[in-house]
């Protein structure tokens, strides 16, 4: 406190003030960590409530709680029929992330009178706030949605494609029907690839078709693509979530139960299942079978694309056993009519057929 001690009005909005904030923050803080999956999130919340902790630890806290008084609070019996209904965990995060801010702006006003460094603190929590509510609550819900009505995910590589430019395969795969396209160019020197990453961006921004660019956090961001896909040798979803923030989609290749399920926690946003069968695209990639396909569709929430092998004479099997959405190379971008064979895909895994095991 300054030499001039505030009055015990002033020590009580502070002290409420700072118990609501903090509220608010543990609210929120658990939607992140618990809803969306999100380390990014849950950590930097958690941080801002160990900021408030300190700014506390500036002042006095024993006279801070002295001053409190909950039965004689005249607001403490009044509420409104708004505020004991929500809609969902989405709203109880935005509504809580707009009683912080309304919160911290009125510490930010009173504890003026008692010490401006500890106002001008929590000023920097107040905006620091801002940035969080758009970054967690603004995610790319469109993106999203398109990820989870997706049936056909074709992956496009110069090599596989018998040469033909990247944004010439991408192109004629969004003609045949292909929903979300992957550049999976492993070789390429960066600015090479980070060229061709925007070329595809091109054609998949005026088609409305979702990117995903293979291994690179790096090139996805600079490309501004919807995704980026990650094997098990690369970044763990969660790390990669800290790099590319709730902006970015996330996909994680999985070959067993343990990992499909770990991508689930660690906040991908869909994972590959496979491969399938035997790829030529990965000779030394023994096949799984289609156990996992199955479990993934009773078991794992996430969209999930199995993998690996498949040609459309394939597709029946697949959905028989659950799966709701491939994810295909050569059967589509080697062959001579990239977009006829595309389309011949995407009728084979969108026709109504029988399915044992419709979880997604």
């Amino acid at each position: 406190m300054t030499e001039k001690d505030p009055d015990p009005q002033l020590l009580r909005i502070l002290d409420a003030n700072f118990n609501r904030a903090r509220e608010a923050i543990r609210v929120v803080e658990d939607y992140a960590r618990f809803c969306l999956n999100s380390a990014l999130w849950t950590s930097q919340l958690k941080e801002m409530r160990h900021e408030l902790r300190q700014i506390v630890d500036l002042l006095d806290p024993d006279e801070l709680l002295r001053s409190r008084n909950t039965d004689w609070d005249v607001g403490a019996s009044i509420s409104t029929p708004q505020e004991l209904m929500r809609a969902s965990s989405e709203d109880v995060a935005k509504t809580n992330l707009k009683r912080l801010q309304e919160t911290l702006r009125t510490l930010e006003e009173y504890s003026k009178l008692v010490d401006p460094q500890v106002a001008a603190r929590i000023e920097r929590v107040r905006y620091r706030s801002y940035s969080i509510e758009r970054g967690m609550l603004l995610r790319p819900a469109a993106a999203r949605q398109k990820l989870a009505d997706a049936r056909l995910y074709v992956i496009v590589t110069e090599s596989v494609g018998r040469g033909r430019p990247v944004a010439a395969l991408a192109q004629a795969a969004i003609s045949g029907g292909a929903d979300i396209i992957q550049l999976r160019e492993k070789e390429m020197a960066d600015r090479e690839l980070l060229a061709c990453a925007h070329a595809v961006r091109d054609v998949t921004r005026e088609a409305g078709v979702l990117l995903v660019i293979n291994d690179r956090p790096d090139i996805a961001l600079l490309c501004h693509a919807d995704g980026v896909h990650l094997g098990q040798s690369d970044l763990p979803a969660h790390q990669a979530r800290l790099i590319v923030g709730d902006e970015l989609i996330i996909g994680v290749s999985t070959r067993d139960p343990d990992e499909a399920l770990q991508a689930e926690r660690d906040g991908a946003d869909y994972i590959g299942v496979g491969p399938a069968y035997p790829t030529s695209t990965k000779p030394d990639a023994a096949p799984i079978g289609l156990d996992l396909i199955h479990f993934a569709s009773e078991h794992v929430r996430l969209p999930s694309f199995a993998i690996g092998g498949i040609t459309v004479d394939k597709v029946p099997e697949l959905r028989l056993i659950g799966a709701r959405a491939i994810c295909v190379c050569s059967a589509a971008i080697a062959a001579d009519d990239v977009a006829a064979a595309t389309r011949a895909l995407k009728d084979a895994v969108s026709a109504n057929q029988p399915r044992a095991h419709p979880h997604q």
